[in-house]
């Protein structure tokens, strides 16, 4: 009988459903808690992290590289989980995975609110604002102090500061985080609380032990013990702080002037997931949001006419909007 073959919507290529044979030697072994790159569509086994102590001991080394966050970053505080990926930060103060479930966060949030502790909330930008908005909108009581401690792609400022403003709006003070790590390496192996006058994040190393390499084209090559990647990211050391930048296929120029020039009514309707048609972007619009032309599209509706989902990362490249910036090289625009 021929092999089932199975076809997935993440627009990869159809794979053979047959069960391979066991190997001879095993990849992992005992009972370690294992991590996949969140958002990411590669059906390949590989690629994972295993979650050990010093994923437990981030907290705390941003303390101490950030002093300022202490406020924040405390034993009492609750940990809200909004990542789409275990990130090991457990045994430092009281945890909740959501599990991307927006009545989860609410409750957490309330929970929060009553016992007085600040939030340490963890989630990638677009699905993280996505999911505030809406416990906001629910009307409930909100913890008076939040950190927001965003990764898995760049955090456009103008988001930033919508949701300072949203969230200031209700009463609670916000901070936020810029985190960057890779899934096969460690989370947060670099954070920033400040960005560059272009925008990009100010990073700062978190994880003492990790070991920075710089390829002749600029690109990033991450060590911590026996993990090691290479990634596509550029990246430049500027007064004891790293300048990351991504790459076109990872964040276009047209995508970033875009993002960048919305302000709160852009982003009170749209939820910052792009698809293209014709050579035109085309917008995600918020859950029960009209569209006001023929370029945005209901919530559950963009999903199905351009993929991804809201536990994927954004298709914010240069090859998924098709739209190239002329041969010039990559570059990005200076955010007033």
């Amino acid at each position: 009988m021929a092999p089932r073959l199975q076809v997935f919507r993440s627009g990869v290529s159809p794979v053979r459903a047959d069960t391979p044979s066991r190997p001879d030697t095993l990849s992992i072994v005992g009972t370690e808690q294992l991590s996949y790159a969140a958002g990411s569509t590669s059906l390949e086994p590989d690629g994972y992290r295993r979650i050990g102590k010093l994923d437990g001991q981030r907290l705390g080394q941003l303390v101490s590289v950030f002093p300022e966050l202490e406020q924040w970053i405390r034993p009492d505080c609750l940990i809200i989980n909004a990542y789409p990926a275990a990130l090991g930060l457990q045994g430092f103060a009281p945890l909740v995975d959501t599990y991307l479930h927006g009545p989860t966060l609410i409750r957490s949030l309330r929970l929060a609110a009553r016992e007085q502790r600040s939030v340490i909330f963890a989630a990638q930008p677009l699905v993280g604002a996505n999911m505030l908005i809406e416990a906001i909108a629910a009307g409930f009581e909100f913890p008076s102090r939040l950190l927001w401690a965003g990764g898995g792609y760049y955090f456009p400022r103008s988001l930033e500061k919508y949701m300072e403003q949203l969230l200031h709006s209700i009463g609670c003070q916000v901070r936020f985080l810029h985190c960057y790590g890779v899934a096969e390496v460690a989370h947060t192996c670099f954070a920033a609380t400040e960005r560059f006058d272009d925008g990009l994040p100010r990073f700062r190393k978190v994880v003492e032990q990790l070991e920075i390499e710089i390829q002749s084209d600029g690109c990033l090559i991450l060590r911590l013990g026996d993990r090691q990647t290479a990634t596509k990211e550029r990246i430049e050391a500027i007064d004891n702080h790293w300048r990351i930048q991504n790459g076109p296929d990872r964040l276009s120029v047209l995508v970033f002037d875009e993002l960048e020039s919305w302000g709160e009514p852009e982003w009170t309707c749209r939820t910052g997931y792009f698809g293209e048609h014709q050579r035109e972007l085309q917008f995600q619009l918020r859950q029960g949001v009209q569209p006001r032309s023929n370029r945005e599209h209901r919530f559950h509706i963009f999903w199905d006419r351009f993929g991804g989902s809201i536990q994927s990362k954004p298709q914010w490249g240069d090859r998924s909007v098709k739209r190239h910036t002329d041969g010039q090289r990559h570059r990005f625009a200076r955010v007033a």
